[in-house]
């Protein structure tokens, strides 16, 4: 008799069982989730524009993001201990150098400490109204934009609106960057 009623509890345990793992996969999948704050921002951008921000550069030159509306822009999030920043930096610059006046780049550092931004960016002695380097001391600008990861760079066409966000480091000056890049400027 024990051996029966041993039997029963172990059917009725694994038949309960059985309908809660039946409950919990015939639930909608959609339910309980929503966009992230990230690709809303995303969707934000593309529509009304790049999120605006006002800083000082490292040179200590007021700066805001949206005086550069009527130009290419490519903002890049990085720090100079970020291996990968370090690695894509030199193809961003070429980038540039082959962009002329048209394409702006705003380098967003995360460096804990503003000299060894400038101690990284003496290095390559960059000059120029087409580029922009400012210290996210406070993560303000990390924060609006979402950055989670560096290196992060977000394109943004003449009318101010998000034409690609490019997560991870990225060989920015082969021809098919070039390319598309020229694509944009000739808008």
């Amino acid at each position: 008799m024990k051996h029966i009623v041993k039997g029963l509890v172990l059917v009725w345990i694994l038949g309960a069982l059985s309908f809660y793992g039946w409950l919990q996969i015939s639930k909608p999948l959609n339910q309980g989730t929503e966009v992230p704050d990230s690709a809303k921002v995303l969707d934000r951008m593309e529509v009304d524009g790049a999120i605006d921000f006002e800083i000082e550069t490292i040179d200590g030159k007021p700066f805001k993001l949206s005086d550069l509306k009527g130009k290419l822009i490519l903002i890049n999030f990085w720090a100079s201990w970020c291996d990968p920043c370090v690695e894509e930096f030199p193809s961003m610059l070429k980038l540039l150098e082959t962009m002329g006046d048209d394409l702006v780049l705003v380098t967003v550092s995360a460096d804990y400490e503003m000299k060894e931004l400038k101690k990284f960016l003496s290095i390559f002695d960059v000059k120029g109204d087409n580029f922009v380097a400012v210290w996210d001391k406070e993560k303000t600008i990390s924060n609006q934009y979402h950055i989670v990861a560096l290196p992060e760079s977000f394109i943004i066409g003449k009318d101010f609106k998000l034409v690609r966000k490019v997560s991870g480091s990225e060989d920015w000056a082969t021809p098919e960057a070039i390319s598309f890049f020229k694509s944009f400027a000739a808008e």
